[in-house]
């Protein structure tokens, strides 16, 4: 790699930066590198105070995909797929968000995720497990 390459990834990892904390992504949840011309990101994209909209995150991406130097974009988020055709991208979220109990609840015909509403005894617990295991 020549010293030309490693100034242009400085940079361009920099202006992703730039894009992350212009639109108030928690930068401790998050991390990108720049190879080739391609920019991957992986971890949560998150705020701090809770989450994206995908048009949000489809504004991050086009503004990344301007940058000079970048031609592609992967991503690899614990918290949102995006599916590429052509041209385009969509973002949907795949782990349940922070919101309030009462979105979660209509929410949850839709979401695997579960929650435990009240803690119960490891030992009891075990025993229903051995149970089940039984059957």
């Amino acid at each position: 790699m020549q010293k030309d390459d490693n100034l242009s990834r400085y940079e361009v990892n920099r202006n992703v930066r730039t894009v992350f904390t212009r639109h108030e992504a928690d930068m401790t949840k998050i991390d990108y590198s720049f190879m080739g011309s391609t920019v991957y990101i992986y971890g949560d994209l998150v705020k701090p105070e809770g989450e994206f909209s995908p048009q949000e995150i489809e504004v991050m991406a086009k503004e990344i995909l301007a940058l000079p130097n970048v031609h592609d974009l992967q991503f690899d988020l614990n918290n949102w797929v995006m599916i590429a055709a052509e041209d385009s991208r969509q973002f949907r979220q795949t782990k349940k968000s922070t919101a309030p109990k009462t979105a979660q609840k209509e929410a949850a015909s839709t979401d695997s995720t579960i929650v435990i509403e009240r803690a119960e005894d490891l030992t009891v617990v075990l025993d229903d497990i051995k149970e089940k295991a039984k059957k």
